[in-house]
């Protein structure tokens, strides 16, 4: 079966990620992520994607993109080709180094457009050699900061814009926990891209991720989340776009999302991402009720 094309806006901002074949490096040292910034430039200029975020880790990379005129599809192919064999040429390898296709979370809301960028920003502090988002060189955050000059293809302005001073936004990304939703009301949309997230990362980060490409996953944690702690408006605006016909229908899929909760892993997992994005105190419950 032939796969659909992926969601192009004009003008539309990805959270796009991809990780290594086997979890294997992608970058092999500073030369490749440089590679990597000049491919950036690249799609700028052919393709007039914006890149407003980035984060170069070992075996993997997170960007938030924004494509002007469309084309995302064929400048991520492009980068993708381009930025591998140039790559293998420099260091006598042959084969893909990228698992496949990349993952792309479509941006609808603000709070997930400056939740993301936080994230992005954090994401080396997983290194034991980083103590602070800023020590990192190979994310977007120095520039961010000025500490640096942006690249010609960076666009800061677009996140920044959404805070009230530099202060604001780096208190924001370097405060221990941060919920995305303080001070404002959580929507249906921010929570379908939390959803959406975490069952990418997951596959992009776990170990064992087999079940994070359960097509019913998604569904299944927006029901549980239904199920929980939600404010009552928002509760009601998923169990609307769940579409439950009956409260026979409800309670039945209440019960198949629980059972599959308790069977797969990589549910468990994700439930439990979400739920701490949404809630900084949340402690990692391991029981579905």
């Amino acid at each position: 079966m032939a796969r659909k094309r992926r969601i192009d806006l004009e003008g539309g901002i990805h959270h796009v990620m991809n990780r290594g074949v086997d979890r294997r490096n992608v970058f092999f040292g500073d030369d490749d992520r440089s590679e990597f910034g000049r491919r950036l430039a690249d799609i700028h200029e052919r393709f007039g994607v914006e890149t407003l975020a980035y984060c170069l880790m070992g075996n993997h990379y997170h960007l938030l993109l924004r494509a002007v005129d469309g084309n995302l599809p064929d400048a991520m192919h492009h980068l993708g080709t381009t930025y591998v064999r140039r790559t293998n040429d420099r260091i006598g390898r042959d084969g893909p180094l990228f698992r496949g296709r990349y993952h792309s979370i479509l941006v609808t809301t603000d709070a997930y457009l400056t939740w993301a960028t936080r994230y992005i920003h954090r994401n080396p502090l997983d290194l034991a050699s980083v103590a602070a988002p800023a020590d990192y060189r190979w994310s977007s955050y120095r520039s961010y900061l000025g500490l640096r000059p942006s690249p010609s293809f960076l666009n800061a302005g677009m996140v920044l814009d959404l805070f009230a001073d530099a202060a604001e936004f780096i208190e924001f990304t370097e405060q221990r926990s941060a919920s995305m939703f303080v001070g404002e009301q959580i929507s249906l949309d921010d929570i379908r891209q939390l959803v959406e997230f975490s069952i990418s990362n997951d596959n992009l980060t776990d170990c064992d991720s087999r079940g994070a490409n359960a097509p019913w996953l998604s569904r299944t944690i927006l029901v549980l989340l239904a199920t929980g702690d939600l404010d009552a408006a928002v509760r009601g605006e998923v169990e609307r776009h769940l579409g439950f016909p009956s409260t026979d229908a409800r309670r039945m899929a209440v019960a198949r999302a629980r059972q599959r909760w308790h069977a797969d892993p990589a549910a468990q997992r994700i439930l439990a991402a979400v739920s701490g994005y949404l809630d900084p105190e949340f402690q990692g419950r391991t029981e579905c009720a």
